[in-house]
């Protein structure tokens, strides 16, 4: 069970779909009760089914307090949309739907704002919302149709704040005018600033973290760089650690063994932005 605010999330997992529904029903059964013993309720109308699987699988329903939950193939978590193949069409397709008007206000302000002044402004009102939860959705394993979309859409901001409106620049020259990070050097850095903090033991507390030391070690045949295994039983294939966190492979473990976190910072971006 996993619970933020007034958010709860009941997680089993079995290797049998149908087992999968019996420990679902067991487990909130238990929770129905002790939610009524404290005096709260079950709001079934809020409550959400969904079974996460690399195949296609005619999901059961579910039944919470004598009302029937259907499966939906995409529940949001905390804002993030996660679907029932674990793949990220469906977010990353939302979150550039919202996203978008903010290009049109953009626009307008070009007649008031000069370059630097447009890019701050991109930065807090569009990549603020753009690249929200992107630890979790946007990694190694994102499809190239994915990347296409995420990257035509950087580009009208980058050209917007630039006033490059008839796309007269280059991609090469435009980056080099904005000195902004693509989407895919974003993913690169931060996914690696967050896993190399881990890896450091600077979250010794998380479970995330224990999770990434017991499954990541320094590679003796190549040193310097690190290696991902991975042990669990219920593999998730594209989204298990090894895929994730293959851009690790890029850096230099050298360096990081005492490194400040401002200096970590500095050498990611060296190694990613090429700066």
């Amino acid at each position: 069970m996993t619970s933020y605010a007034d958010d709860t999330y009941v997680c089993v997992s079995d290797n049998d779909l149908f087992q999968v529904k019996t420990k679902l029903e067991a487990t909130m059964t238990l929770h129905n009760r002790f939610l009524t013993e404290i005096g709260m309720v079950t709001n079934v109308s809020k409550t959400e089914l969904i079974y996460f699987s690399r195949r296609p699988t005619d999901a059961p329903s579910l039944l919470v307090e004598n009302q029937t939950v259907v499966p939906t193939q995409h529940i949001k978590v905390l804002g993030v949309q996660f679907s029932n193949d674990l793949s990220w069409d469906h977010h990353i397709t939302n979150t550039i739907n919202k996203a978008r008007p903010t290009i049109l206000k953009l626009k307008y302000l070009t007649k008031y704002l000069n370059t630097d002044a447009l890019k701050k402004v991109a930065t807090s009102h569009f990549y603020g919302l753009f690249y929200y939860g992107s630890t979790v959705w946007l990694n190694e394993q994102t499809t190239a149709q994915q990347w296409q979309k995420l990257n035509s859409i950087h580009y009208r901001v980058q050209r917007v704040c630039i006033r490059d409106f008839r796309n007269k620049k280059s991609r090469l020259e435009v980056n080099a005018i904005t000195q902004r990070a693509t989407p895919l050097q974003w993913m690169k850095y931060s996914n690696c600033k967050q896993a190399v903090g881990l890896f450091l033991q600077k979250e010794k507390s998380t479970r995330l973290g224990i999770k990434l030391q017991t499954q990541s070690y320094i590679n003796d045949r190549c040193p310097g760089k690190a290696t991902m295994i991975d042990h669990s039983k219920l593999k998730i294939g594209r989204q298990c650690f090894p895929n994730r966190l293959r851009s690790m492979k890029d850096i230099n473990f050298d360096w990081v063994n005492g490194i400040s976190d401002d200096m970590l910072r500095i050498k990611l971006k060296r190694t990613f932005f090429n700066t």
